[in-house]
Formats: structure tokens, sequence, C-alpha cells
């Protein structure tokens, strides 16, 4: 844990640290890595500003628990999203389960009262008195699609999404049972002005189907998680910076906070880069790309 001269921000970093801690607790449930008797809600919404540790802590506790998981990163398509998850659920081996985690998903889940529905779906409880099982449906003709993938040897990912055609319709459909999401967005989804039209109305039915985090963190709390996991971490492992290094770089960003243009964690490894790389001038470099004008 990284050590400063000052009282006031050790202290920060231990808040950092506790609230590292119960994230990650309530992300190891979400994706499965603790054991449950039962389970009531199998999916989860983690939401928060970014440089919370949304997207750090959850990347690294699939990695942790070497999950089966496909990750959806915001600005996807459609075509390419239907298919990685047909890759991911068509190699599940027996009692596997894939884990599918949605980052900086505002736009594709809550984007539009459709794109919401659609998840809906997918997210559903199975039903096996009926026959009923969650899906994906990808509504679109893939015959080009599939024609490109033969073209270019890629005869597993054709063989996947070969699988889950439609036999009464064009496009793909993806039982998603064995799926188990979460879903990292910005929004303030229990704030109403969040959404506008029906969506007001549409979303909390899915807050409480769903296991929901809202994060929120004081200016301390989030600089303490930003130095206590770089504190515990190296950006890059074949350049292993000095806790000197560390404690320059977040000293850097303390009194300039609110002109960052982000506290992620990608900020971070950004600096690190700079500080690497451009032994020289990597200040006037974090000047020039790190500070909103």
């Amino acid at each position: 844990m990284l050590r400063f001269k000052s009282k006031e921000k050790d202290i920060t970093v231990t808040q950092g640290q506790q609230v590292d801690v119960k994230l990650r607790e309530f992300i190891r449930e979400g994706i499965g890595a603790k054991h449950k008797k039962v389970e009531a809600k199998r999916h989860t919404i983690i939401s928060g500003p970014q440089g919370v540790g949304k997207s750090y802590g959850t990347e690294d506790e699939i990695k942790k628990h070497k999950l089966k998981h496909v990750k959806i990163p915001p600005g996807m398509s459609p075509v390419n999203l239907a298919l990685k998850l047909a890759y991911g659920v068509y190699n599940l081996k027996a009692g596997e389960e894939l884990v599918v985690m949605l980052d900086d998903a505002d736009d594709l889940v809550f984007g539009s009262y459709a794109d919401l529905n659609k998840w809906k779906i997918a997210m559903a409880k199975p039903d096996p008195s009926i026959g009923s099982v969650p899906y994906l449906s990808h509504p679109l003709d893939m015959r080009n699609t599939l024609n490109s993938l033969e073209k270019q040897g890629k005869d597993k990912l054709l063989e996947a999404a070969s699988s889950f055609l439609s036999e009464d319709d064009v496009g793909m459909t993806i039982p998603t049972d064995r799926c188990r999401f979460i879903i990292l967005c910005n929004l303030n989804l229990e704030d109403p002005s969040s959404f506008k039209g029906k969506m007001k109305s549409a979303v909390p039915p899915v807050l409480d189907r769903m296991r929901y985090k809202r994060i929120t963190l004081t200016k301390g709390e989030a600089f303490g998680w930003l130095a206590y996991v770089l504190g515990k971490t190296q950006p890059f492992p074949n350049y292993k910076m000095s806790n000197a290094q560390k404690l320059e770089l977040v000293n850097w960003i303390y009194p300039r906070w609110d002109q960052m243009r982000s506290t992620s964690y990608r900020t971070i490894e950004d600096m690190a880069e700079q500080m690497i790389n451009n032994p020289k001038d990597y200040e006037d470099r974090w000047e020039g790309q790190l500070i909103g004008k």
C-alpha cells in the first residue's frame, strides 16, 4: 500500500481499500464466483461515474477466477455482438456458465425502449415447466455474414453462428439461460430524470429483477481507491514502477482532480505509459493530454 507524507492522503487510501473490498464482494457474487445455495437474482447492474472501479474490478475478478466470459464494449455492431455471444455460448462445456460483461452499456441497454426490451428478454428467468428459455435475437439476414466467415476461414465461428440460425425466420436466436450478465453503466438508474417517455416506467421493474448497486464516492474516496489500486498493481508488468514513481503520479493528480478529463484506472495506464516512454518530459505530456480545457 502506498504511504504518503500526508496523513490525510493515507486516510483516503484506507477508505479506497474499503471501497474496493465491498465492490469486489458484490462483483464476485454477480459473476458467480461465490458459491450460493440459492439465488433469487442471476444478473447484475453496477452503475456509477467513471473512475469508481466498475470495469477494472469486474475484469480483474473475472480473470482471477478464470471464468469463461465475453466482454461487449460500447459501440460494438449488433452483428459482431451476436457473433461474439454465439461463439461463447456454443463453446460452453457441461456445467459451465458464460459471464457476459456489458461495459459502458448506457446506450446499448438503456438507449431506447426497444433496446431495453431486447435485453429484458435475454435476461428473463427460464421456466422449465413450460419450456421457456431466455434468448438474444439478432433478426437480420445472416447469409452475407456467414459467407464472409467462410471466405476468411473462420470455421469455428461459422459453426457456432450456424448452430443458432432461426429455423422459421431470418437471423440468429441465441439461448442465454447459461449466461450471467453484468451490466456496467454511468447512468443513475434510480433517478427518474435520467430517462424520458416510456423509459421512466420501464427501468424500475428491471432494477427490481436484478442485483443493483449504485456507486457514489467522495473525492477523497475516489482518489483513495485510485491510489490503493495503483499501490498493489503494475500498469505494465514488464516495466515495473517503483513506489516513488507511483507516488509522484498520484500526487500530480490530486491537486488537479477537478480538472482531469478522467480519473479512471485507464488514466493511470496512460500516465504510466508516458512516464516510462518519455522520462524527460512526461509531466508536460500529462498536462497536455489529461487536463480538460
